[in-house]
């Protein structure tokens, strides 16, 4: 994989993640109370994973097209730890926010 098509798959996730933190945002609009709660607790969860995953390929597309090769392995394994971690959150998330989605 180039540094360009990893830096293009991480963008392509980061914007399906940011979206769905943006329908949980609309969603708290229209819902009150305990499911209100919920929404607020699961954005708490998900935004800073979100940001970590911004900061992380910010880094890499600042990195030298050189130093690709050498940092390739490692920044695709640990990209995909972030991945799956942001993944993680979703899936712990309460049934009530997790209606919203199916």
């Amino acid at each position: 994989m180039t540094k360009d098509e990893f830096l293009a798959k991480a963008h392509e996730s980061i914007d399906r993640q940011q979206a769905r933190i943006t329908q949980l945002r609309e969603k708290l609009k229209e819902e009150s109370g305990e499911a209100a709660e919920d929404i607020k607790e699961a954005i708490a969860n998900l935004e800073p994973k979100l940001e970590q995953a911004k900061a992380r390929v910010a880094e890499i597309a600042e990195a030298a097209d050189d130093k690709w090769d050498d940092l390739k392995d490692s920044v695709i394994e640990g990209w995909d730890k972030l991945a799956s971690q942001f993944e993680s959150g979703w899936d712990s998330l309460k049934g009530s926010v997790k209606r919203f989605f199916t």
